[in-house]
């Protein structure tokens, strides 16, 4: 498929910065999830729209540091040091296709959740993937899914590899609680980083994300929690084939993930619970993390 075509049949793919807050459940067992094949999800807030013109990003935006890949590309990350310099967990929060380290930092709100409400001290870091042209749109290589990461064969593995090594010369970070939390094409890219950075990377947190890599082969236990609601029309509860893009089901991603015989994961379901990233999921994935 030409990139043109594919680019517009992906404009469904772009994540959006929503904050609606909407009932969970919070049980340790999936939720029945009512058929939602009618149900079409309208959002107001997108960072771009279909037809529209994406304008250009700095490559380091302001307040932002960056980092020099191994394959030479210059990559940008955000930090909120709440260590105080003590020994301190490291949580990278990953966005979705098409959005940024900018939304995803404004609408989970995780340095905040994790001081006020655990008392947790970690280091977040808030990194931005690769775009094309202009910079846009920004997206994870996480295996299936998503252009054009995945077209440019980025290595966002060995990013993450590499900002653990910068960060850890930098903070105190504590081995034992790196943690990954990515929202859509964010949270594959969680998925692919539990199974082949596992030797770094010991618990993971995924909204309406799926695993898009096989094999996954972690060589240490990395523990899981998953979250997806039954109105996610972009990257559907049930799988399915979106934008010429096949998504395995949220049960089918936790159970191939529980098969590696060292990962562990729980799926939360919720019938009320569209795509975009609602508040109680910041609340959930802290308390998922603070246990840890």
């Amino acid at each position: 498929m030409r990139r043109p075509l594919l680019m517009v049949a992906l404009v469904t793919l772009v994540v959006v910065a929503g904050c609606t807050s909407t009932s969970g459940d919070t049980s340790d067992n999936s939720t029945v999830i009512p058929d939602t094949t009618t149900v079409d999800v309208t959002t107001t807030d997108s960072p771009s729209a279909p037809g529209a013109e994406p304008a250009a990003i700095d490559l380091v935006p302001p307040g932002f540091e960056s980092i020099t890949t191994s394959d030479g590309r210059v990559r940008s990350y955000k930090v909120e040091d709440l260590s105080n310099g003590e020994p301190a967990p490291l949580l990278f929060v990953l966005h979705g296709f098409g959005g940024s380290a900018a939304d995803v930092s404004s609408y989970t709100r995780f340095d905040e959740t994790l001081f006020e409400t655990y008392d947790l001290h970690p280091v977040v870091v808030y990194p931005n993937g690769t775009g094309i042209e202009g910079g846009l749109p920004q997206s994870w290589n996480a295996g299936g899914c998503c252009p054009f990461s995945t077209f440019d064969l980025v290595d966002d593995v060995a990013f993450l590899d590499q900002l653990i090594t910068e960060l850890a010369t930098r903070y105190d970070i504590d081995p034992e609680r790196v943690w990954v939390v990515g929202h859509s094409n964010g949270g594959m890219m969680a998925y692919r980083a539990a199974c082949e950075l596992s030797s770094r990377i010991t618990a993971i947190g995924v909204a309406a994300g799926a695993m898009m890599i096989d094999p996954c082969s972690p060589t240490r236990p990395v523990a899981a929690l998953h979250l997806h609601g039954g109105l996610d029309t972009v990257v559907p509860l049930a799988g399915g084939n979106i934008a010429g893009i096949l998504f395995p089901s949220a049960q089918d991603s936790v159970d191939a993930f529980i098969r590696t015989g060292i990962g562990t994961a729980e799926l939360v379901t919720d019938a009320t619970w569209p795509h975009d990233w609602q508040s109680e999921w910041t609340a959930l994935f802290a308390e998922f993390l603070a246990a840890q």
